[in-house]
């Protein structure tokens, strides 16, 4: 009887000791798999890769990093919340140069105006080495104009030395084909951009706000209103208000594009020139540089962006 006692007993402790080791097994699974969720939770909350834990090594704001083209800098306390800066992509063309000095001068914004040098139209590597017809050749006319928007800035409105940091140059690619697919998928595969164009500029661009998760304002005219990227702007983009003044963004952030700012949307050039009259900048407008194909600094006059010119180039004044 007693042997037969020792032997439930002996039983009985084996079971509590197959569930306890079976509670401490369910309680560490059941960790890791609250581990598990957060982790995916933090790093997937975007429809493809996400860039939120990247050492920003291409988009540092401090002055050592910076290719600067405008000089007389007059550093600002960035870190005042009412010192928030706002972020330009700047060609020295009259629809970006319109929207600098509108921040600047309208606005009273703190810009970082970027200016990206790559070759965006095609798969060559440098202007200089590249042997496509298809290739815009105006980055040296584009950089005088951006030196002379400057300096004419900063005369004629002294608040621009506090307002206007450096030119960020960015020439350096940023390589992701996860990001090129799911953007190819959802313009190309859509018709949002012509089919003749194999690359488009507005992959890097789209790329670059989305990988260092910066809104950045982009000077967009021309769309023809029948077409499909106007009719997914019309969809996708909302109304947002700093103070009095409005802009346009996409309103999924998760969206390659959704990092892109649209100020211009639904403007001419006419309405550009018009509020540049108004309030006394117009002239400004006429030191910028729109053609893509320039012959010994003078413009070709048969591209496209000459043919929409509306004010002279400034080789003509």
């Amino acid at each position: 009887m007693a042997k037969l006692n020792s032997t439930k007993n002996k039983k009985k402790g084996y079971l509590n000791s197959m569930d306890d080791s079976q509670f401490y097994t369910m309680v560490i699974t059941g960790f890791l798999i609250v581990l598990l969720i957060i982790y995916y939770t933090q790093n997937h909350n975007e429809s493809f890769i996400n860039y939120n834990n990247y050492n920003n090594q291409y988009f540092s704001l401090q002055d050592k990093d910076l290719k600067i083209l405008n000089h007389n800098y007059q550093p600002l306390d960035i870190t005042n919340q009412k010192n928030k800066i706002h972020y330009l992509y700047l060609t020295g063309g009259f629809d970006s140069s319109f929207r600098l000095c509108e921040m600047l001068i309208n606005e009273n914004k703190i810009v970082q105006p970027i200016y990206v040098s790559l070759v965006l139209d095609n798969d060559c590597v440098t202007e200089e080495t590249c042997d496509k017809l298809w290739l815009r050749r105006n980055r040296k006319e584009e950089k005088k104009a951006m030196t002379k928007i400057f300096n004419k800035l900063k005369e004629r409105y002294p608040k621009v030395k506090k307002l206007l940091l450096p030119l960020k140059e960015i020439n350096q690619p940023i390589t992701d084909n996860q990001f090129n697919l799911e953007f190819e998928k959802l313009f190309y595969s859509n018709n949002l951009w012509p089919k003749k164009r194999k690359k488009h500029q507005y992959l890097f661009l789209a790329k670059y706000a989305f990988y260092h998760k910066k809104h950045i304002d982009i000077g967009v005219l021309g769309i023809h209103h029948k077409s499909k990227f106007a009719k997914f702007l019309k969809k996708n983009l909302v109304k947002i208000y700093n103070g009095p003044h409005l802009n346009y963004e996409i309103n999924d952030k998760s969206h390659p594009i959704g990092y892109l700012n649209f100020p211009l949307y639904g403007r001419s050039k006419e309405d550009l020139l018009e509020k540049a009259k108004k309030h006394n900048y117009h002239d400004i407008l006429t030191l910028t540089w729109s053609c893509w194909f320039p012959k010994n600094g003078k413009p070709c006059q048969v591209c496209p962006m000459c043919k929409e010119r509306i004010v002279t180039h400034p080789i003509e004044n």
